[in-house]
Parts: C-alpha cells; structure tokens; sequence
C-alpha cells in the first residue's frame, strides 16, 4: 500500500485520487497501541502508480477435487471453490490494467496492504499473550477499485478450509458463478454512494 505521501511524490502536480477509506469498527478510531505501519483502525485507499488488479480469465469445471490440482500452477494465480460432491470449480485470473487491488487480513505477509490485529478478550491486553484462535482471516478480504471514474468499489471475501482452500457456503453460487456478497467487511466511502456490490 502506498501511502498519500508516497502517491503525492509519484504525481506530484495534482493531488492523489482517494477511493475511500476502511474503518475497523471496535475500536473507536485507534488502536490500544496507535496506528502503525499497516497496521492501523483506519486505511485510505488511494489510487497506485501502477494497476495491481487481476479480473478472472478462464473457467475450468471438473468433477474431481483432485483434478484442480493438475489446472492449478503456482506462477497462475486461481481460486476454486466446491459445488458439490463431485463437481469443482477453478477460476484463472489475470492482470487488470484497469483496476488497483487492496488486500486486507491478519496476516503480516506482503500481499497484505492492511493488517488487522485481533482483539484480546477479557483484560488480557498485554504484549505477551498469545491468541490461539482468531476471529480475523490471515486473507479476509480484497478490495478492487476501478482506476477510472465513478471510481467503483468491489469487495471480495470468503471462508478458508483446513486445507487453506476457499470455501462457501452452497448458497454463495449461482450457476457456477461466485456471488460477490459471499460476506463484507464495513466499508465508508466518500461520498457514500460509491460502494457498489453487485
């Protein structure tokens, strides 16, 4: 994630286009800690320099589980997702020039742009506690913005097996498509009306 000060260097004769912004509700606009780095209460989604935004491309259908591994390739970035039984579905994705990506999730890993740390239950609010079960997904959420006016917000987000596999819910697909509401994070754009999901 960039931040303004980084965007107003890359584009220096005009201010930078804000998509909106990302507030995590529950903790009333800060952090026990502050706001650091990525991890912060509230994030600004600001255009990047460069379209980081990947559409899906090709759809393979196949009647065995075990047969999306053959399709899936690590250098091809690809979803699947379990109809039923006997039938799964492998969505290829590609680069999109038109759009910019923010990924958010308690993950610390670098596709992550905004980190959101858990909250420790009861008065435990030390340092030194470990939460062994979080509330949080390590890639809850993505959010695609397109790059060009109205400026439209798409949020994506879904479950995780123990496999580290997507899951849904059977009544997240409609013919074999996946339905973008599958869930949402609280999202406050400028001015409201420009989150759109479809």
């Amino acid at each position: 994630m960039f931040s303004p000060s980084q965007e107003e260097h890359c584009a220096p004769n005009k201010e930078p286009v804000k998509y909106g912004e990302l507030v995590v509700l529950g903790y009333n606009g800060s952090l026990p800690n502050g706001d650091r780095g990525r991890r912060k209460s509230r994030f600004a989604l600001y255009k990047r320099p460069k379209a980081n935004g990947v559409k899906p491309s090709t759809v393979h259908v196949i009647s065995t589980p075990q047969a999306s591994k053959a399709i899936s390739c690590k250098g091809q970035h690809s979803i699947s997702y379990t109809l039923s039984r006997n039938q799964t579905v492998v969505v290829e994705y590609t680069h999109d020039k038109d759009t910019d990506m923010f990924q958010v999730g308690r993950s610390t890993e670098s596709p992550i742009d905004f980190v959101v740390t858990d909250t420790i239950s009861g008065s435990q609010n030390n340092d030194e506690t470990q939460i062994t079960q979080s509330t949080i997904s390590r890639f809850a959420c993505r959010i695609v913005c397109d790059r060009s006016p109205p400026y439209t917000a798409r949020i994506f987000a879904a479950g995780f097996d123990s496999s580290k596999n997507i899951f849904l819910g059977v009544s997240t697909t409609t013919d074999g498509v996946i339905c973008e509401q599958t869930q949402f994070w609280p999202l406050i754009f400028e001015p409201p009306d420009s989150l759109v999901i479809n």
